[in-house]
């Protein structure tokens, strides 16, 4: 399914707001906005204008690392009610944990509208911090994965698609930035849906 406005020009019936959480860098978000247009159909990708300060209540004095359940709550509190084709990602230079895990590269509302990513281990390398390209496509992959569960997709076996769950970081590294055939075609088809509900 296509969907042209005037003039030829694609139409979106998705938008993706992009919160920087923090200090992030601008040629990230860029590339991040580039990336999620070319990889969720019919989407249009914004960045908003203003940073939220990390909340310091959601900060854990003892592990080191952010509550991501209280990073999401403060999202939705920045943002309100959303439609189901209106998503809000947070992008947070900070490491961030949930409760049965010890980190987290991201965390999602399951069908819902509210998703973030973390990025302090997604520079991370063996012995160094990684190169900036691999740092950027590590963060392009778990901003799709997190925006596909925002539209209801699960876990995928299929170990090169975006959806399948990162363990670790040599697991992101291996999966692609793409949704393999059967996850594209849930979400375009709960895309559509969503239409339908509006």
């Amino acid at each position: 399914m296509e969907v042209r406005g005037l003039h030829g020009v694609k139409a979106a019936l998705v938008t993706v707001l992009l919160q920087p959480i923090g200090e992030v860098e601008e040629d990230l978000l860029a590339y991040l906005s580039r990336g999620v247009e070319l990889r969720v159909p019919w989407s249009t990708c914004v960045v908003a204008e203003e940073p939220l300060p990390p909340p310091r209540w959601a900060f854990d004095d003892w592990r080191r690392q952010y509550f991501s359940p209280a990073i999401l709550k403060a999202l939705k509190d920045l943002h309100g009610p959303k439609p189901l084709n209106f998503k809000v990602l947070g992008v947070a230079d900070v490491d961030a944990y949930t409760p049965g895990l010890n980190f987290v590269f991201g965390e999602a509302e399951i069908d819902g509208s509210y998703a973030v990513i973390y990025l302090a281990r997604l520079k991370l390398g063996l012995y160094a911090p990684v190169e900036r390209g691999v740092f950027f496509e590590r963060a392009l992959k778990e901003a799709v994965h997190e925006l596909g569960h925002t539209f209801g997709l699960t876990h995928c076996s299929n170990p090169a698609c975006v959806m399948r769950f990162s363990n670790s970081i040599a697991d992101t590294d291996y999966k692609t930035s793409e949704y393999c055939s059967s996850c594209r075609a849930k979400l375009e088809n709960r895309i559509a849906s969503l239409v339908v509900e509006a």
